[in-house]
């Protein structure tokens, strides 16, 4: 467990100065060998004037060569490294279109709450207090179907932490639960004003009394900063020691989907990645944002801008706009077309007037920024591509890679409109399962009506769209994880990992095929990236980020695919996880 972890340093300005330093023990990515070649397996390159290969030849850290195995060999050169695949699959390495490194290296520290249900819950709190008797008590993982419609209170956890502060974040990575000491600490009383009314607030009792449950970012991250504010050579050190899972899990690249400016700085943050890939650290590429969470909005055109000038080296750039566009269902923060079937006097809402989204969208892609949108409910994504058509119709043309992120529910309406715009649909396919976020919760959010609508990735391929995934680790619905081949399972099952016998997602007709999965997570979120030209696919030119898994996935039940070991991953031509020494284990 780390001591020190918070939300406050990856999403919100408040990160105190300091540099980052490698942990202790840490060991640089091998240097490049002079040539690799793959040869023996089922390549799937994503390339579809040549889908499949049999050898791919790596020289330096670009590919020269992908066929046949003499052809991959006889490229490669004299003295190169031979891989025997031995019918290994070879793909692409992956490609997280969202994620949050930062957030989730230390947001998942402390006590973990993916238990099934409060008193789990309450059990594991318990223990996690008696093992760390001292100092702030902090957790991740709890889920809004563990309690009754008010949510967690802070008497709850004032029985059993009467006297330091508890901050205790929920899977979805939008709200706390917190306890008295934490709202003493920063000065919440029921006279503190809500940072933005009816979006982000404490939620409170009948005598408005605050009750421990924080909704959104603007009023967690105040609560944070209170508790324990993050410096940057904390982040850097945790970083550090996630960076090899995702390597493991297959990662070769990433976008930061909340990476605000650190106080005074800019790209202060940004500087955790580039700090590890100067000290040969860093095991993927990095595509950063600046998110804004809530008005003003008068400069985040500006601080994109200054952030992508400033931002371009081998592995790491920046300079994509984040709009939080609106919030979750669970805590009534998704803004929707009709209202939510439990609370018919509301729809949610959005942080944002529409002069704010006309400002933030327009503006940004007359800068030739690209936005990736936060988008909940259905009337988020209307008021998303509302704002891109707009900037569409004012600006000269140009090559737009506008993205629209997590799409639970798209109108049927606006579903042709991705294909019209050019917009990416970004999904995080982990989320696709029969679960009690998706029908439980979702049932009393939506009703049946619009439950069994869903998550629609195929009816957007069959619009034109092109689907990107990123698992968003570590928010999550009901589990968490930033492994793609979990996503990749879940899209084509629709089903709860180890369940094969589970209930399927409505509608079944939404279930990927293994190709269109695989596109999502390699070219697809590449292209949302950026960075097709680059990676997302197997071809020669392109550089050598390739991932070796034990078996063929087109071979497999799609119930095994979340289980295939991954053998080796190469990012930049450096083995980033396992060993080219090592043939196909027995």
């Amino acid at each position: 467990m780390c001591r020190n972890c918070s939300l406050v340093a990856a999403l919100g300005d408040h990160t105190a100065d300091g540099s980052g330093a490698a942990p202790p023990g840490s060991s640089p990515l091998p240097e490049l060998p002079p040539a690799v070649v793959f040869r023996g397996g089922a390549v799937y390159t994503m390339n579809a004037r040549q889908p499949w290969a049999q050898a791919v030849a790596v020289r330096g850290n670009r590919i020269v060569a992908v066929g046949g195995d003499n052809e991959a060999t006889a490229a490669a050169g004299p003295g190169a490294r031979t891989v025997e695949l031995n019918g290994r699959m070879l793909l692409p390495g992956f490609i997280e279109a969202h994620i949050h490194p930062l957030v989730g290296s230390f947001f998942t520290c402390g006590v973990d709450l993916q238990v099934a249900d409060r008193d789990a819950a309450l059990a594991a709190i318990a223990a996690h207090v008696r093992a760390h008797p001292t100092g702030p008590v902090r957790g991740f993982g709890w889920r809004v179907d563990m309690f009754g419609p008010q949510g967690p209170t802070r008497a709850e956890l004032d029985e059993l932490i009467p006297d330091r502060p508890a901050i205790l974040f929920a899977i979805d990575a939008h709200s706390a639960w917190v306890n008295s000491a934490a709202l003493r600490l920063a000065g919440i009383t029921r006279d503190t004003a809500d940072p933005v009314p009816g979006f982000s607030f404490y939620v409170r009792d009948d005598d408005g009394e605050p009750t421990g449950w924080v909704l959104e970012l603007p009023a967690v991250l105040g609560l944070v900063d209170a508790v324990e504010p993050m410096t940057r050579a904390v982040l850097t050190r945790l970083l550090a020691q996630w960076a090899p899972k995702a390597a493991a899990a297959g990662i070769t690249a990433v976008f930061d989907a909340g990476l605000p400016p650190g106080p005074g700085d800019p790209g202060a943050l940004v500087g955790v990645y580039t700090d590890l890939e100067a000290q040969g650290l860093l095991p993927f590429r990095v595509v950063a944002s600046h998110i804004v969470k809530a008005p003003p909005v008068d400069d985040a055109v500006a601080r994109t801008t200054a952030l992508r000038d400033r931002f371009a080296t081998d592995l790491v750039k920046a300079g994509v706009l984040k709009i939080l566009g609106d919030g979750t269902a669970e805590g009534y923060t998704a803004h929707l077309l009709e209202p939510y079937a439990d609370r018919p006097d509301s729809v949610g809402s959005s942080p944002f007037s529409p002069q704010d989204w006309h400002r933030l969208v327009v503006d940004a892609d007359a800068a030739g920024l690209d936005v990736h949108i936060h988008a909940i409910g259905d009337r988020t994504v209307r008021t998303a591509l509302d704002a891109i058509e707009a900037a569409v119709t004012h600006n000269p043309p140009r090559d737009r890679r506008h993205v629209i992120a997590h799409l639970v529910l798209v109108d049927e309406a606006d579903v042709p409109r991705f294909g019209e715009l050019g917009v990416i649909a970004q999904f995080s396919a982990n989320w696709f399962s029969a679960d009690p976020s998706t029908v439980e919760i979702a049932l009393q959010r939506y009703g049946p009506h619009r439950q069994r609508r869903f998550f629609r990735p195929r009816a957007l391929l069959d619009a034109g769209a092109t689907i990107a995934f990123g698992t968003d680790w570590p928010a999550a619905g009901y589990f968490s994880t930033y492994k793609p081949l979990d996503a990749i399972q879940v899209a084509v099952t629709r089903r709860l990992i180890g369940r094969p016998d589970a209930d399927m997602l409505e509608p079944e007709r939404e279930r990927l095929d293994l190709h269109q999965a695989l596109h999502a997570a390699t070219l697809g979120a590449a292209r949302a990236l950026r960075l097709d030209h680059v990676a997302g696919s197997i071809e020669v030119g392109k550089a050598a980020d390739l991932v070796v898994l034990r078996r063929n996935l087109f071979d497999l039940d799609p119930h095994e695919i979340a289980a295939t070991p991954i053998d080796v991953t190469m990012m930049n031509g450096r083995v980033t996880h396992g060993s080219l020494s090592a043939g196909r284990p027995g």
